[in-house]
């Protein structure tokens, strides 16, 4: 049965259902009333358990989770720093130096850096530069001696009638630190026998360092790097000896133009004790 209903009271009625819905009314009552408090105190019934012998669903499957990296074998500081002059001395080749070191267990920043970058130029040739470690540039391409430090660096060498090709570029770290983080004595404990033995087999006739962990790790000294700037040293690692100049870093460099004065300075000095 169908209920007439004036036009006046059709309107109100779709009037007050456009209303509710604009009030966000979205459930329509029955017609038995419900005593919604007294419900909301009932205890929630708990799901019925599956009987024990009914088939359980087999699992979904699941791609295998990647494996994690082994962590890093952790050393007192000491035991770190005598396990890394006993690797050292052991490699008779730059190649045996090279494996030693990416293999060595308790080397700083290995389980953080993507890329293992040892040196660039030709090894053996009579003038080594020796930087602190990779830049963000050569973390991200993978190769070394590629960012805006490099760039200087050629720049320099250029002055002198040099290039990469004729002089052996290599870190005291081949792995990035995180951020801008420096080595602590610790850590350069660790890189110093690799590095001096880096030296001995590449067997340069002058060696270039630049910046802080380069001249703490093959001089043996707490003097700044402005206390060291200007002044020639012999260093001895095993069977060579290198005429070493220490120089601010690249990065200081590029950052404060008035280190290049003094750097240039250093420079020609360098250049003069190669032999021709």
């Amino acid at each position: 049965m169908t209920l007439a209903h004036p036009p006046e009271t059709r309107a109100a009625l779709l009037a007050l259902l456009d209303w509710y819905v604009e009030s966000g009314v979205d459930l329509a009552l029955d017609e038995a009333p419900h005593d919604r408090y007294a419900e909301s105190l009932k205890p929630v019934e708990a799901p019925v358990a599956a009987s024990p012998l009914a088939p359980r669903a087999p699992p979904p499957e699941l791609e295998p989770a990647p494996r994690p990296r082994p962590a890093p074998i952790i050393a007192a500081p000491d035991d770190a720093a005598r396990a890394a002059e006993e690797a050292a001395a052991g490699a008779a080749t730059l190649e045996d130096l090279a494996a030693g070191l990416a293999n060595f267990p308790h080397a700083p920043f290995r389980e953080m850096a993507q890329h293992f970058l040892f040196g660039a130029g030709t090894p053996g040739a009579p003038l080594m530069v020796l930087d602190g470690a990779p830049g963000a540039v050569e973390e991200s391409t993978g190769e070394a001696f590629s960012g805006e430090q490099a760039r200087l660096l050629d720049n320099m060498l250029k002055a002198i009638g040099r290039s990469r090709e004729s002089a052996y570029l290599a870190y005291v770290s081949p792995w990035r630190p995180p951020g801008v983080m420096s080595m602590t004595p610790q850590q350069l404990a660790v890189f110093a026998p690799f590095a001096r033995r880096h030296v001995e087999l590449a067997r340069p006739q002058v060696l270039l360092l630049f910046g802080e962990a380069p001249a703490r790790a093959l001089l043996a000294t707490n003097e700044s790097v402005a206390k060291l700037r200007g002044r020639s040293f012999d260093v001895e690692c095993g069977v060579c000896t290198a005429r070493a100049y220490v120089f601010s870093s690249l990065d200081s460099m590029l950052k404060q133009a008035a280190l290049k004065p003094a750097a240039w300075r250093d420079l020609r000095t360098a250049a003069s004790s190669l032999s021709p």
